[in-house]
């Protein structure tokens, strides 16, 4: 009976060791190994300006180890793994969609994927996410003031969700109500729609391109010596080379889109 006794008492006070203590495993040996993680994470931004990122700065960036769940990855500090393989994600948004909200102007988003073999003791990994995934817009039409019967009411720009590309990208629309700046997904369409009044007469035009990614588009809205109106100039930089330029014209006459473009800018 006293064996049987002891036996019980000992179950017990085990069980309550390990409800008090949720971190400890009680039947993990000692000897276990442990992995812990040095984060570092290098970007490019657009404009081919290096920065990296380190201690506090990881605040702002997140981090995925696994099949684990997003976390600040300034928190990975600390933590510990069982050695082995891990496919682990960083960036500064969590997605593409979280750096470009629908109807935000966004931000650049940098993003990279490694599977990184982790080994006991402190593992020391750098993400080099290279330049932005998304490319940026700005819009200026100031050229447009003092001319004549012309006033600018926006240029409202959207993307089709696209279902082909890694990872699928959801729709995207964004209107530029003064001019500024805004992020769209690289490869996919946008369609940009000028709304304007001409002589209390609503008119658009529209136009599209496919951006590519780290790249700056600039349209321009402006009035050229000759009487008519460039509407829209698209320039971008990737840092590398020139892209060149597309214009395209109102005629100051009709207020419509010119099928005989000038020469003049």
């Amino acid at each position: 009976m006293k064996k049987y006794l002891m036996t019980i008492m000992a179950v017990l006070t085990t069980a309550g060791f390990t409800s008090c203590s949720n971190e400890v495993d009680m039947f993990e040996p000692l000897t276990s190994e442990k992995a812990t993680i040095d984060l570092n994470i290098t970007n490019d931004e657009v404009m081919n300006t290096r920065a990296d990122v380190t201690g506090e700065a990881l605040g702002s960036w997140f981090a995925k180890v696994g099949e684990g769940d997003w976390a600040t990855a300034n928190t990975l500090e600390g933590k510990t793994y069982t050695p082995g393989t891990y496919t682990i994600q960083v960036g500064n948004f969590k997605s593409a969609a979280e750096a470009m909200p629908n109807n935000a102007a966004g931000a650049a988003y940098f993003t990279a994927t490694e599977d990184v073999t982790l080994v006991k003791g402190t593992n020391t990994v750098t993400f080099n996410c290279g330049t932005a995934k998304n490319a940026k817009v700005t819009v200026d039409w100031s050229g447009t003031a003092g001319v004549s019967g012309l006033t600018m009411t926006n240029v409202a720009a959207s993307q089709a969700a696209n279902t082909t590309s890694t990872p699928n990208t959801p729709a995207r629309t964004y209107t530029y109500s003064a001019g500024g700046e805004a992020y769209f997904y690289a490869g996919a369409e946008v369609t940009f729609t000028i709304n304007y009044t001409y002589n209390n007469v609503d008119k658009t035009i529209i136009k599209k391109i496919t951006p590519a990614a780290a790249t700056q588009y600039a349209f321009n809205v402006s009035a050229n010596s000759n009487g008519t109106i460039t509407t829209l100039t698209i320039t971008y930089d990737d840092g590398m080379s020139s892209g060149g330029t597309t214009s395209t014209e109102i005629d100051a006459a009709t207020g419509s889109e010119s099928t005989t473009p000038s020469n003049g800018d």
